[in-house]
């Protein structure tokens, strides 16, 4: 069997046209998008607010008492592209308003905001690891000082999840006490 004179040039094009398929992806502009988390110590009456965007993570510490005003703690722009890029396409319809662990009474519970275009949307983890927000929390904790990471325990929460047989998972808020 004869290889054509034509094979080599056209694997050259191949070639030439998924390297350039591969770098116009990665240089196509992040999706904007809005990622919230509140971090709430109800014991001292203060909240730590983390806010990521597509530019910048800000943690912004919120006095939960009268007179107290809220005071930017941290900021930085140098994020990781790949895992922001990631999170921009993550599907707001596909998302659940609940995840309960209902094992487990107390201990990580989290509020979730995310924005994208003009849909909000509200997701609770209730001592759940969810596969596309959770590792949004691990993001933030690489990227800020130890004494601003937010409790987040993936090692616990997966542990707890294996061994427990009761989740509550609710599509909309407001199938609760129907």
């Amino acid at each position: 069997m004869g290889v054509s004179k034509h094979m080599p040039k056209s694997i050259g094009i191949l070639i030439s046209l998924s390297i350039s398929l591969l770098f116009s992806c990665k240089s196509e502009p992040i999706r904007p998008f809005e990622f919230s988390v509140n971090d709430y110590n109800y014991a001292s009456a203060y909240s730590m607010a983390y806010k990521l965007t597509e530019r910048e993570l800000t943690i912004t510490f919120r006095g939960e008492l009268e007179g107290e005003s809220d005071s930017l703690l941290f900021s930085t722009s140098d994020l990781p592209k790949s895992k922001i890029r990631r999170i921009s396409s993550i599907k707001l319809d596909s998302l659940n308003d609940i995840y309960m662990n209902n094992c487990v009474s107390d201990g990580d519970v989290k509020m979730v905001g995310l924005k994208k275009d003009s849909v909000i949307k509200f997701v609770q983890l209730n001592n759940y690891y969810h596969p596309e927000l959770s590792p949004v929390f691990e993001m933030i904790n690489e990227l800020v000082p130890d004494k601003f990471k937010m409790y987040h325990d993936k090692k616990d929460l997966k542990e707890k999840m294996k061994n427990c047989d009761s989740f509550n998972i609710i599509r909309n808020r407001e199938e609760i006490g129907k």
